[in-house]
């Protein structure tokens, strides 16, 4: 399945994509709540959505076109992401090797989580504005010191996200400073999370070997594979669910490859006007345009 959210911004309903170009909407077959409420008890709906998906009324579908989607799960618990999970990306960062040890772990707040049409808005405080393609998963069942042989049972569904980052605010005090990084400043402002199109259930796509691929303005940025990751979404649910409980509804990005504007020779940031697209094999692609606080504040 593809499970949608659509409708305005703060007011999105769930639903189920059940033609290419046609939605299902759940409330109007007995559920309440959003996904996150819905996801809370994933287990038991999960059955109960199949069975609504499998027989929609053609009276009761939604057309996709002119619809807003909103992000996948527009209130998430908790935005898990990881650093350095493609070792290509944090050879580069690092001018070495990552030492080995646990996956690295941080948290974007779930006021950055955005729609995949909706715009990436540039603060102020940044000249610095950065992209990372990165396959997201989403939590059905929770849990807490989850092995990873039962992991992929926690799982609801894929998503693609852009974990976006103002790098000068990240890295300000450069990259030999560490205690002086500002990495939830950096990563999470409002728009700063860009999420799906749709979540697709774990029956209809496959995390490991799916090709990744991000462009600015058409010009292909970055391409690689998760077959690339150093640990795969199995394990990162394992090492997660080490240091805190994982909840329904919650959100894991497993990091990103290279090719970020920042790695460029020269360095690309993004600018107002800039449309950036995000793509995984099997989820979909999300077309997000790059606004400037002040523009957006006059409009």
């Amino acid at each position: 399945m593809k499970l949608v959210s659509f409708g305005p911004p703060g007011a999105e309903e769930p639903g189920v994509l059940v033609r290419p170009d046609a939605l299902l909407p759940l409330r109007g077959s007995g559920f309440a709540g959003g996904w996150s409420e819905i996801l809370s008890c994933w287990p038991a709906a999960e059955p109960l959505v199949r069975a609504a998906a499998a027989r929609p009324r053609e009276g009761d579908l939604v057309p996709l076109a002119g619809t807003r989607l909103g992000p996948p799960v527009p209130r998430p618990g908790t935005v898990v992401a990881i650093g350095f999970n493609y070792p290509a990306h944090g050879d580069e960062v690092l001018g070495a090797p990552r030492p080995p040890g646990e996956p690295i772990v941080f948290l974007k707040p779930a006021s950055s989580v955005c729609g995949p049409a909706d715009a990436i808005v540039c603060p102020p405080e940044t000249r610095q504005l950065d992209y990372e393609v990165e396959l997201a998963v989403v939590i059905g069942r929770g849990g807490q010191r989850i092995p990873a042989a039962e992991a992929l049972e926690h799982v609801a569904g894929y998503m693609v996200a852009n974990d976006v980052t103002a790098r000068d605010i990240a890295f300000g005090a450069g990259i030999d400073h560490p205690l002086l990084f500002q990495i939830a400043r950096a990563k999470g402002a409002p728009s700063f999370c860009p999420t799906g199109p749709w979540l697709v259930t774990p029956d209809e796509f496959a995390a490991a070997g799916a090709g990744l691929r991000l462009w600015v303005n058409g010009e292909l940025r970055q391409q690689d594979s998760t077959a690339s990751m150093a640990v795969g979404v199995a394990g990162l649910i394992e090492s997660v669910s080490r240091s805190m409980a994982l909840r329904p509804g919650d959100i894991l990005l497993t990091g990103t490859p290279p090719g970020c504007g920042f790695q460029l020779d020269p360095p690309c940031f993004l600018a107002d006007g800039d449309v950036v697209e995000a793509e995984i094999d099997g989820l979909g692609r999300m077309r997000s345009p790059v606004v400037a606080h002040a523009l957006l504040e006059r409009i």
